[in-house]
């Protein structure tokens, strides 16, 4: 089997077992599962950030950046 390489800002090797979850179906944004994994991440990003206020995520695609300055 050919060794997968992640080439930003690499090359990397990539983990087995990363390539494995990577390989699972997407969680989608409305599924239950994925509330729960997004809770997670809040959590751990106010620890992060060393904050207990509430952590806000915005998702943005392409030009989003730009439009929020």
């Amino acid at each position: 089997m050919q060794k997968k390489l992640l080439l930003t800002p690499g090359p990397t090797p990539v983990p087995e077992d990363v390539l494995a979850a990577m390989a699972r179906p997407m969680i989608h944004h409305r599924h239950p599962e994925f509330r729960s994994i997004l809770g997670e991440v809040k959590e751990e990003l106010k620890y992060l950030f060393q904050t207990k206020n509430d952590v806000l995520i915005f998702l943005l695609q392409a030009q989003g950046p730009w439009k929020v300055q």
